[in-house]
């Protein structure tokens, strides 16, 4: 599990009353997506869009003294940028990495040791109280006790590593790793970047006129099914371009931050619908083509399938990225058995296969 989630892992049942949806986009959230990424050593960086290329690229790009803030930030530990997402989220419109960088610099070393420690979460606390998180953080031994007792496995070791650090050094460190990373690697193409993403979010809030929230989360992650829980008031959804296609949720609060990877179509111009190119590319590999015939038969969670093939965990849920995002494969937040099939995508997939081809045509004609 993990604090911002690549696959869904919710827990809870949903509310009676049906969350406010927003969208927002802006290169704040890209800035610590880039920086969440580079330091994530538990996916293959050959999952995600940019190709691992990008990870060798960027860190080239980087000098020593940034390279070194971000280890001695983070520890190596994804979450501690992750749970920045809700400063991102703090930041005023355009919500761009210059009013990250001023959001950062006003927010207090007490403050950021809060957020870092899970103080803003609602369902991923579990049990700890934000009043034991709050003794934790001003150094209290016995509630910090507490709270790593309370934590869940993927949060302890970067709890552990934020109560290694002075308050004031990991504000200081985390400064330096944001600008140093805003200067070399995503101020050059943020324009650009920024167009994509207001491409995706008027996109996202055509379809929020016309479905419901769970639906609406379904479409823009590609298949990921989350009924929200108690506590949640809010969906913020985040279109991004650096991380697609996963998707990485967090929270704030009462607000369910809801990170999707933007349409390839929104990033190329013209091309193939993605569905269309996902399917297909999601059909073309062995170890895919058992996991679907294996999730035929019914839902099978990422365990199961793991033993069933015998391949490495982190293999396997790379596949099943490959088959979400192709639209065969649901994942439904906050069950065992969370994989199932869309039966309904193999004859979706060859009527848009029909209809573009015959687009072609047409335009040959």
């Amino acid at each position: 599990m993990s604090s911002v989630w690549n696959e869904p892992r919710a827990k809870g049942l949903a509310t009676s009353t049906a969350p406010a949806v927003d969208v927002v986009w802006g290169t704040a959230f890209e800035l610590v997506l880039g920086l969440r990424m580079l330091v994530d050593h538990e996916e293959d960086p050959g999952s995600y869009s940019v190709g691992p290329r990008w990870f060798d690229e960027a860190r080239a790009s980087l000098d020593a003294e940034t390279l070194d803030a971000i280890e001695r930030y983070s520890g190596g530990q994804e979450i501690l940028f992750g749970y920045l997402l809700a400063l991102a989220a703090d930041t005023p419109a355009p919500h761009d990495a210059a009013a990250f960088l001023a959001t950062l610099a006003g927010t207090s070393p007490r403050a950021l040791r809060r957020l870092l420690l899970g103080h803003r979460l609602e369902t991923y606390r579990g049990d700890v109280s934000r009043e034991t998180i709050a003794a934790a953080a001003d150094r209290d031994d016995e509630a910090a006790a507490l709270l790593l007792d309370g934590s869940a496995g993927w949060q302890r070791a970067a709890y552990e590593h934020v109560l290694s650090l002075a308050a004031g050094d990991a504000k200081r460190f985390l400064d330096a790793a944001c600008r140093g990373w805003y200067d070399a690697v995503l101020h050059p193409d943020e324009q650009a970047t920024a167009r994509v993403l207001r491409r995706s979010a008027r996109a996202a809030r055509a379809l929020a006129g016309r479905l419901g929230s769970e639906e609406l989360i379904d479409t823009l992650t590609r298949g990921i099914r989350y009924a929200p829980e108690p506590g949640i008031r809010r969906i913020l959804l985040v279109p991004h371009v650096v991380s697609r296609p996963w998707s990485i949720f967090t929270e704030s609060e009462g607000t369910k931050i809801v990170c999707y990877g933007v349409a390839e179509t929104h990033v190329t111009g013209d091309a193939p619908p993605d569905p269309l190119v996902a399917a297909y590319k999601a059909l073309g590999d062995e170890t895919r083509l058992r996991i679907l015939r294996r999730l035929a038969e019914g839902p099978a969670g990422l365990q199961e399938l793991t033993e069933l093939l015998g391949l490495a965990k982190s293999t396997v849920h790379g596949h099943l990225l490959v088959l979400r995002t192709g639209g065969l494969v649901v994942a439904a937040v906050g069950k065992s058995t969370g994989y199932g099939l869309r039966r309904e995508t193999l004859a979706e997939s060859a009527a848009l296969l029909d209809t573009y081809l015959d687009a072609e045509e047409t335009e040959e004609r």
